[in-house]
């Protein structure tokens, strides 16, 4: 006996080391860190912000062209054959006076073969260039970089509240279905403890055989219903790993509950709500930079038909050897500035197809505006009026589930003193069950509505 004892206390201690373990592994979320998590590890958004980075480094990128450049240079030529010239011997005519005392000097060549420079010769310095003016083609460049900043901004702005309303909506998915889970636990609880009363009273007599069979019935078609209602928690469990981003085998639990809260956006008229979306909606920020872009590409393609004018300047120190061995006492100095002008006469139609491509981008880009407008007017609208419906649908819900309850008490009450058959009380189950059904769905339908409006006029910061 004491052996047996101490096995059952071994055993007792491991299988519930085993659930302590089981309860430390699983992730407990409320939607705070749902959220959280996910705009944290979502690869999506760290994308977007990258983008942002690169649209930032572009505007510097784009001010780099009015700014002055300064490069350093150094180069070393080595000559393997230096070339010769052949060049009229102008020193005949300065001697020939001296042709009698000298008769030798009249046969000098009248060309002579020379050789210019030595085999090395090394050159280094610096040159600085500031464009003077571009056509237009600087400002444009950096109004783009900075509209293109902009976009990436709101279209990371757009992907964030994206994300938040996707989160939340996994989250409480998962809390609809853990409640869906407890209303059809609860009404099948609710028809065993019908079923117990009507065995009771089949046992002395007081009830038909019928009428226990429909109770059994409705009993034997509550439990598939559990089953699916458990089954639909776990896939929306599956549903939230997959946007956190959590591996399959994590354990998560949601804590947090459905609820109804007044909202702001209750009272607000449809003429005002449409206008905040037009207003505030990251898409429209976003399209509204797209069109800036169009229209400097447009400026920037009609600079390539106008002169640029440029401003060098070069210093640089120059020697020249038959050796590499340098000395910095054997360099000359040159120093010297220029204005450069340059005009386009002919690029073989290069120019002006470019400007014909950048008027069709800007003609494609107010089109698709209109698109984009009429798109997020109708998704305002939409949103606007599902936040009204549910609002409406969670007061009547409430109001029925409470009917729901007082009608399954009296029939209760009724079918016990016999005034009444059992199929009054299965109905009136069956109508609180749906009630309570509808309850659960009104709430979550409620607060996912509560998301969306804020999504659609791009006030979706945080979570509610």
């Amino acid at each position: 006996m004491q052996i047996k004892k101490a096995l059952l206390i071994v055993l007792s201690l491991f299988l519930s080391s085993q659930v302590s373990l089981y309860a430390q592994d699983k992730l407990v979320l409320t939607v705070e860190q749902s959220v959280q998590y996910a705009l944290e590890k979502n690869p999506e958004l760290r994308v977007a912000e990258k983008e942002v980075a690169k649209a930032r480094a572009g505007v510097w990128e784009a001010t780099s062209g009015l700014l002055p450049q300064i490069n350093g240079y150094a180069n070393l030529q080595h000559a393997w054959d230096i070339q010769q010239q052949t060049i009229p011997n102008f020193l005949k005519p300065m001697l020939g006076p001296l042709v009698d005392m000298i008769p030798e000097l009249k046969g000098m060549p009248d060309y002579v073969t020379m050789s210019f420079g030595l085999e090395n010769t090394l050159v280094y310095g610096a040159t600085l260039t500031q464009p003077l003016f571009l056509g237009g083609a600087g400002i444009s460049g950096v109004q783009m970089a900075s509209a293109g900043k902009r976009a990436a901004e709101q279209n990371l702005e757009s992907k964030r509240q994206t994300l938040i309303y996707q989160t939340a909506s996994a989250f409480y998915a998962c809390l609809l279905a853990q409640e869906l889970v407890a209303v059809q636990e609860k009404a099948l609880s609710q028809a065993q403890a019908n079923l117990d009363v009507v065995a009771k009273k089949y046992d002395v007599g007081a009830a038909s055989g019928f009428d226990k069979m429909r109770a059994e019935v409705e009993v034997a078609n509550l439990k598939p219903q559990v089953i699916s209602a458990r089954n639909n928690l776990q896939t929306a469990r599956t549903g939230l790993r997959t946007v956190l981003g959590l591996e399959r085998q994590t354990a998560i639990e949601v804590q947090g509950a459905l609820r109804f809260e007044e909202d702001e956006f209750g009272n607000q008229p449809l003429d005002s709500f449409l206008k905040s979306a037009l207003q505030a909606r990251p898409e429209i920020l976003v399209m509204k930079e797209q069109l800036q872009i169009s229209n400097k590409g447009v400026a920037l393609a009609r600079s390539n038909f106008m002169p640029k004018l440029l401003f060098q300047t070069d210093y640089s120190y120059m020697a020249m050897k038959n050796d590499l061995k340098f000395n910095q006492n054997e360099f000359s100095k040159g120093f010297t500035s220029a204005l450069s002008l340059q005009i386009p006469l002919f690029t073989s139609f290069k120019n002006s197809k470019q400007y014909q491509k950048a008027r069709l981008d800007q003609k494609i880009m107010i089109d698709t505006e209109k698109q984009v407008y009429d798109g997020i007017v109708a998704d305002a609208e939409v949103s606007y009026n599902k936040f009204q419906e549910a609002r409406q649908k969670y007061t009547a819900a409430v109001e029925s589930v409470d009917l729901a309850q007082e009608a399954l008490r009296l029939a209760n009450l009724m079918y016990a003193e016999g005034a009444n058959t059992q199929l009054d009380v299965l109905s009136s189950q069956l109508a609180l069950n749906q009630a309570r059904l509808n309850y659960v769905s009104s709430l979550y339908e409620y607060q996912m509505a509560r998301y969306q409006i804020r999504k659609a006029v791009g006030g979706l910061k945080s979570v509610l």
